[in-house]
């Protein structure tokens, strides 16, 4: 199974976000866009995993304790940058989200599962260069919304998903939910 821990998107950020998506699509036929239903955070990505260790991964999951917090959606970017931009992405803003991937990473090292190499920066993948980047048309017709605002919600669970890899693109399918709760006193 390939798996991975994410956020998943209210419909109402999830809907703006695929309205950019449709505006922007005329731009470029160098990116490959990923579907709005399957636009999410990924927490951490595990990759190939034996079905046989979801209940060691459940367990590390169910005993984390993490306050819900509030997300705000806004801007965009490409990744690397904007010279030879490969990953076309929107931005979010939550003061403790960096934590809980950290938490959530921590726990998966125990499990001898690889350490995050790379900082963690939240951000949902919009689209993906087709070949070795994505033209520069569309950095050009995205920089009006440089930083617009797509909305904003309260994370109060996080999931478990398995990726499935099709030729129109990734099919995600949730294994398990996490509900966030605030540490017992």
């Amino acid at each position: 199974m390939r798996l991975f821990i994410a956020i998943e998107l209210p419909g109402p950020v999830r809907h703006a976000l695929a309205e950019l998506q449709k505006e922007l699509r005329p731009a470029t036929t160098s990116a490959r866009w990923v579907s709005p239903d399957a636009v999410h955070l990924t927490l951490k990505f595990l990759g190939e995993t034996p079905e046989q260790r979801l209940p060691e991964i459940d367990e590390a999951l169910v005993g984390l304790t993490w306050k819900p917090f509030p997300v705000t959606v806004s801007g965009i970017g490409f990744f690397p940058g904007n010279r030879s931009p490969r990953v076309f992405w929107a931005g979010l803003e939550a003061s403790t989200m960096e934590g809980l991937a950290q938490q959530i990473d921590l726990r998966m090292e125990r499990l001898g599962f690889e350490k995050e190499k790379r900082v963690f920066r939240p951000h949902l993948t919009l689209a993906r260069a087709r070949d070795m980047r994505i033209e520069g048309s569309l950095v050009a017709a995205a920089e009006k919304y440089e930083n617009q605002a797509f909305g904003s919600f309260t994370v109060d669970r996080f999931h478990l998903f398995q990726s499935t890899l099709k030729p129109a693109g990734a099919v995600y399918n949730k294994v398990r939910e996490y509900l966030l709760e605030s540490p017992r006193r």
